[in-house]
């Protein structure tokens, strides 16, 4: 899907006219027509804008389109590889940073692509360490960037992804095309988005509301948290159904079908699970 069609697609799905979305981006009702009959494209910086807006990743809103180099925004760079040949636990420790992809990748290694904007010793200031384990892999991710657009993008061996345990602090975590026993997070969170990928997602994050996204929900969403509040859009019509533990925990605009795999489960204490589905293409 090109980016005029899911530019299309996402502002129906909040409900916004042409000329609500022009006022809220600062630009003219024509350029968003434009954009979206795929006679033009938005600059970086209202790239950027509709990204934070509708909560999705710059990469998907342009990873099928030709036209846009999405890549020139980052303009300082480190990779750091290491192969493997057999599956993993993967053991994952980063400190504070923008954003982090996890992505799959055909060849027998684990790559770690480091960017940013602001910080011109990026290799200097973020520093990778490889433990490789017989069957565990530790990366740890030390930042020491004052930088605040710092984005990484972990690609594993698609035939080795088994199990991973992140902890970090993040305001995206984007998980791509990826069919995992399970992942579980630890740490801050504000936007979790999951694109084509199935497998169980536990998200530990003590007082701290998130934002998380599934264009197709299919496996397990756990999340433990306390005085928090989640909200997670799922696309319309998808059969789930909700487990409720902890204290003083609820669940809103729920639809449970009891007969469903899919599972969505609460548990803390004197948290929300606010259910969002979203309307179809």
């Amino acid at each position: 899907m090109l980016f005029n069609e899911k530019l299309k697609r996402i502002r129906k799905e909040n409900n916004l006219t042409q000329e609500e979305l022009s006022e809220k981006l600062n630009v003219s009702r024509q350029a968003i027509t434009k954009w979206e009959s795929g006679e033009g494209i938005p600059d970086i910086e209202n790239l950027k804008q509709i990204s934070n807006m509708f909560n999705i990743s710059i990469d998907e809103l342009v990873k099928e389109e030709k036209d846009i180099n999405i890549d020139a925004k980052k303009q300082y760079m480190s990779v750091n590889e290491l192969e493997i040949d057999h599956n993993k636990h993967f053991d994952i420790n980063i400190s504070k940073i923008f954003e982090l992809n996890i992505k799959p990748i055909i060849e027998e290694k684990v790559k770690v692509e480091i960017s940013s904007n602001d910080e011109e010793n990026i290799e200097e200031l973020l520093k990778v360490k490889f433990d490789n384990l017989y069957n565990r892999l530790d990366i740890d991710i030390k930042n020491k960037s004052k930088a605040n657009d710092i984005t990484i993008n972990l690609y594993i061996p698609e035939k080795y992804i088994n199990d991973i345990e992140l902890k970090s602090k993040l305001k995206y975590l984007n998980i791509y095309d990826i069919y995992i026993n399970e992942l579980e997070f630890d740490g801050v969170l504000k936007y979790f988005n999951v694109y084509n990928s199935k497998g169980k997602m536990i998200l530990n994050a003590t007082k701290c509301d998130i934002e998380a996204k599934y264009d197709n929900f299919d496996g397990i969403l756990e999340i433990n948290t306390i005085n928090s509040i989640a909200r997670v859009s799922i696309p319309k019509e998808t059969k789930y159904k909700t487990i409720l533990k902890g204290i003083k925990n609820e669940f809103i605009n729920s639809i449970n079908s009891e007969e469903s795999e899919n599972i969505i489960e609460l548990n803390g204490i004197n948290s929300k699970i606010i259910i969002n589905e979203m309307k179809n293409q």
